[in-house]
């Protein structure tokens, strides 16, 4: 049996191990081959920019269709001018999305959600950060529950691991709060 989910439930993950027959698989962003088939079959002009949009919605395929279509409704497909202003990322219709994933989160979530979003760069996370509100516990089990929904990704640094916000959930984060 496949399960397709946005989400790694707690249950289903307590339950994988090496030798059980229950395996997930994170899938990050699409190949740059069949993000770039996406966009070529919407129709957006600029191939040279093809690799900026990919990198800034990380290949998403939803978001990726959502967006091209976007330029293709503002921007008569011109990938350069939704690009002309490469520190903002255009939600526009991914924010629906995005507030669905938000409103599903619990205080503490949210809480770690908006701190990291502060952060504006992938941090350690221990010991905690006192100035959370939130108890170690409390803290982690917010970084666990998020990575497993796929809104904050762990890096790996020579010092060990750092994580951060997704940058599109980060920035829909950072809107929110100002």
């Amino acid at each position: 049996m496949i399960l397709l989910s946005w989400e790694n439930s707690r249950e289903l993950a307590t339950l994988e191990a090496e030798k059980r027959p229950l395996r997930s698989l994170h899938l990050p962003g699409l190949e740059p081959l069949a993000a770039e088939q996406i966009l070529k079959d919407k129709g957006l002009n600029d191939e040279t920019q093809w690799a900026e949009l990919i990198r800034l919605y990380q290949g998403h395929p939803c978001w990726l269709n959502i967006i091209a279509s976007t330029i293709l409704e503002l921007f008569n497909g011109n990938l350069s001018l939704f690009l002309s202003n490469p520190t903002e990322i255009f939600l526009g219709d991914l924010e629906p999305l995005l507030l669905a994933h938000l409103e599903r989160l619990s205080d503490a979530e949210k809480t770690v959600s908006g701190w990291l979003a502060l952060q504006g760069e992938a941090v350690e996370i221990s010991p905690h950060p006192v100035e959370s509100g939130l108890s170690k516990s409390e803290f982690w089990q917010a970084i666990q529950s998020l990575a497993r929904r796929g809104l904050v990704e762990k890096l790996s640094v020579e010092s060990g691991y750092r994580f951060r916000l997704n940058p599109v959930f980060q920035y829909y984060i950072q809107s929110k709060l100002t």
